[in-house]
């Protein structure tokens, strides 16, 4: 699962990667179906299962979102934790969750690599065993930094138990040192030190990969001015870049959230009105259209807005598939300006882009 790409160097020597953090929905998956060559090669996603009131049964539907998006020769990591916590919630399936999807990704011939943490229930973690051997591609071990144990001696204990009865070698681990939700300069702060300390625990083994990652997105919209850019900072990039710049060592990989926040919720959302979450720098531009537009036609004037701002790249829709659709509604080239899944498809494939081709000349996110 090591990035293949030229350029800057992660901390296992390989090129360095991209691991975003997505909710397992349609538009997520689209944004995936539509990276360009060069993205992709840097790209290694999480995908979580989510557990959904409203959907009959969730992981029928997201396995057939994987079979009509995902592109040949990703590897996938699965994340099932929230149907393991939470218990089928909105599906009608029985059984093993990750063991089910592990049968169906088999046969298309795609590796799937579970996503586990050490204090995962022990019949979570005989799944993942059992997917790892399937599939052969190791796994990711995910660590939320309240996880860590003062003792690092103790850390390593633990993590040699669970890796034991996985029956792999830490070599075949890609671990996911995740910080959760940054909302600002002071919890950037308070987080720095215990990432480091993470990092530097880590730094101890020889992991296949290692990923700093965390997520910046607010958790909602509203309150926020009509029909205007405002921009959201991404925490999640300066926690990286201020780790990275402390750490005496290569770089990790780079891990956030994409363009949504990263709580997790199974009650039933409410309907989005049309809004565009562009990622420019350091920051996202974001803006919600006005409720008197027909139908989702509000979504025509924000991309207007866009394009006619001094954010619209210079490259305009070279940039990505997403950057193409949203220069299309921009010119009202399409009859309807789409629906949520699509607005979070093209701003997705407009971020994986930013992001990769960030780190690929920049060497940072």
């Amino acid at each position: 699962m090591a990035a293949e790409a030229a350029g800057h160097t992660g901390v296992s020597g390989a090129a360095m990667a991209y691991v975003p953090i997505f909710k397992g929905k349609l538009g997520e998956f689209t944004a995936l179906g539509h990276m360009a060559p060069e993205v992709q090669e840097m790209v290694r996603p999480v995908m979580e299962v989510v557990p959904d009131r409203e959907v009959r049964d969730i992981l029928e539907t997201f396995r057939q979102n994987a079979w009509e998006h995902l592109p040949a020769g990703l590897d996938l990591a699965v994340d099932c934790g929230a149907l393991w916590r939470h218990g089928p919630v909105g599906g009608v399936w029985r059984g093993p969750p990750l063991s089910w999807l592990s049968e169906s990704f088999g046969a298309w011939l795609l590796t799937l690599l579970p996503v586990f943490r050490p204090d995962d229930p022990k019949c979570a973690l005989a799944e993942v065993r059992d997917v790892q051997r399937a599939h052969r591609g190791g796994a990711v071990m995910r660590l939320c930094l309240d996880w860590m144990p003062g003792d690092p001696v103790l850390a390593d204990r633990l993590t040699a138990e669970t890796l034991s009865g996985l029956s792999l070698a830490a070599e075949e681990i890609d671990l996911l040192l995740d910080a959760g939700h940054v909302s600002c300069d002071t919890a950037v702060a308070e987080a720095v030190p215990r990432m480091l300390y993470a990092l530097r625990w880590a730094s101890r083994t020889s992991w296949r990969s290692v990923t700093v990652a965390s997520g910046a997105f607010p958790p909602t919209l509203r309150g926020l001015p009509r029909e205007r850019l405002h921009p959201f900072r991404r925490w999640d990039a300066a926690l990286w870049r201020k780790v990275a710049h402390a750490f005496r060592g290569q770089a990790p990989d780079f891990g956030d959230y994409g363009i949504t926040h990263t709580a997790m919720s199974v009650a039933p959302g409410r309907r989005a009105a049309p809004n565009l979450r562009y990622t420019v720098g350091e920051d996202w531009a974001v803006s919600i259209s006005h409720n008197h537009h027909p139908g989702n036609d509000g979504f025509f004037a924000l991309c207007e807005d866009l394009l006619h701002s001094g954010l619209w790249p210079v490259h305009g829709e070279s940039v990505s598939w997403g950057d193409e659709q949203l220069a299309v509604c921009a010119r009202r080239l399409r009859r309807k300006a789409g629906r949520p899944a699509d607005w979070r498809a093209w701003a997705t494939s407009h971020h994986l882009a930013v992001v990769t081709d960030s780190l690929r000349t920049l060497g940072v996110p």
